[in-house]
C-alpha cells in the first residue's frame, strides 16, 4: 500500500521514522522527510503535501501536542471554514457547544485530512493518550476563556480530534501510550487495511476514488478480493464488512452516506432463497433505502441463493468451509472466472457492476 504520513513534524519525527523503518519494506510511505517526496514545479510546499495525499491508498494521521503551522497554500477555496460540535461543561452545566475554525486557522494536517476524506482514502488516526486526557479536562472547563493546557500547545488540537470523530467514516481515533504501543497498534490496523483493499497491480494504473463494495461477512470479502484482482481494475476496491444481512440492511443508509463520494457503491448480499417472489421482496427493501440515500445509483447485487454458488457447487457443506478449503475454492474461482460468470447470472452481474464503475471513473 502507498501510505501518507499526516502529522506535525517536530513532536512526532521519531514516530514517523519508526513507522517507515518498521513497515517500509512492506509498504511504500509518502512522507516529506524522503528526498523522493512528490514535488511539482510551481506549487507551494503546503500544496505539494495536499497533492501527495491524493496519491496515497491509506492516510495514517498521528496527533500529539502540536497543532502545527497554518495552511498557506494557494488553494484556500478548497478548504472552507470547519464547524465543530462537542459536549462540554460551561459554567456548571453540560452543553452542546458549536465552534467554527476559519480557513485561515486550519493547520496543514487538518487540510490534509479534509483532502483525504474528500478523496475517500482509508484513514487511520492515532492520538497520544495524554492528549486525549487533556481534551477531556478542557471540555470540563470549556467556560474558562484563558484555559492553558499543560501538554498541548493549542486548544484547536482538541477541536481537530472532535472534528475527526464527527466524520461519517474512518472516525475512530486509536489512543497510544508510547512508541512501542504505537507500532504494535499501527501494525494491526495496517493489516486490517490490507485485508479490505484491492489495489491495481500496476501503480501507474491507479485512479483516484475507490469503488466501495459492501458485503455481509469476511469470507464474502475474500471472494470479492479474488474477483476484483482477477479483473485488473484500474480503480481501487474498498471493502466494507457488515457482519450479516440484518446489520447491512439496518445500516445501509449510513454506509451509502459515508461512501457517497466513492467512484461507485456495490451492495453484495446473499438472497438466502431461490424463490423469485421472495427475492423481489428483498430487492425492493434494499432499493427503497438506496433510492432515498445520498448515492441513489448504488448497485445492489444478490447472490442466489448465496455467494457460495459462485464456487460452482450447490450444497450446504459450502456454507461451513474452513479457511483452507475456502482458499482453495477461491483460487479455483479466480482461475475459471470467465467460465463461472457465463453460467452464474449473479456473478456476471457483479462483474459487470465493477467494470461499469471502473469505466465510469475513467471517463470522469
Amino acid at each position: 500500500m502507498k501510505i501518507f504520513l499526516c502529522s506535525t513534524s517536530f513532536d512526532l519525527e521519531d514516530l514517523r521514522a519508526l513507522a517507515v523503518d518498521r513497515f517500509g519494506a512492506k509498504h511504500e510511505f509518502i512522507h516529506f522527510e524522503n528526498a523522493a517526496f512528490p514535488s511539482r514545479r510551481g506549487l507551494h510546499s503546503h500544496d505539494q503535501c495536499i497533492e501527495a495525499v491524493k496519491q496515497a491508498d491509506v492516510v495514517v494521521c498521528i496527533i500529539d501536542r502540536r497543532y502545527g503551522g497554518r495552511y498557506g497554500g494557494r488553494n484556500r477555496a478548497d478548504f472552507s471554514d470547519q464547524g465543530v460540535r462537542f459536549k462540554a461543561t460551561v459554567g456548571s452545566k453540560e452543553k452542546t457547544v458549536e465552534t467554527t475554525v476559519q480557513t485561515k486557522d486550519l493547520s496543514i494536517s487538518w487540510c490534509e485530512l479534509i483532502t483525504a476524506y474528500r478523496e475517500q482514502k482509508y484513514i487511520i488516526t492515532f492520538a497520544r493518550r495524554r492528549t486525549f486526557d487533556e481534551k477531556a479536562t478542557r471540555r470540563k472547563n470549556q467556560g474558562i476563556v484563558n484555559f492553558k493546557p499543560a501538554h498541548v500547545d493549542d486548544c484547536r488540537v482538541f477541536d481537530l480530534l472532535d472534528w475527526i470523530t464527527k466524520q461519517p467514516k474512518d472516525n475512530w481515533i486509536i489512543p497510544f501510550e508510547n512508541a512501542v504501543d504505537f507500532l504494535t497498534k499501527l501494525e494491526k490496523w495496517l493489516n486490517v487495511a490490507s485485508a479490505t483493499l484491492v489495489l491495481p497491480k500496476a501503480p501507474k494504473m491507479r485512479r483516484g476514488k475507490p469503488i466501495t463494495v459492501i458485503v455481509e461477512g469476511p469470507s464474502d470479502a475474500e471472494v470479492v478480493k479474488a474477483v476484483a484482482s482477477k479483473l485488473l481494475l484500474q480503480s481501487q476496491v474498498s471493502l466494507v464488512v457488515t457482519e450479516g444481512k440484518r446489520t447491512l440492511l439496518a445500516n445501509l443508509s449510513a454506509y451509502t452516506h459515508a461512501f457517497k463520494d466513492s467512484a461507485g457503491i456495490i451492495v453484495l448480499a446473499d438472497a438466502d432463497t431461490s424463490d423469485p417472489a421472495e427475492i423481489e421482496i428483498e430487492k425492493a427493501q434494499f432499493r427503497k433505502i438506496v433510492a432515498e440515500s445520498d448515492r441513489p445509483d448504488t448497485e445492489v447485487v444478490f447472490a442466489m441463493p448465496e455467494i457460495e454458488v459462485w464456487f460452482g457447487k450447490i450444497d450446504k457443506k459450502h456454507k461451513h468451509l474452513n479457511r483452507f478449503k475456502l482458499a482453495g475454492e477461491i483460487r479455483e474461482l479466480k482461475a475459471h472466472l470467465d467460465q463461472r460468470a457465463a453460467s452464474i447470472p449473479s456473478l456476471k452481474e457483479f462483474i459487470e457492476a465493477l467494470k461499469s464503475f471502473d469505466d465510469r471513473d475513467s471517463e470522469d
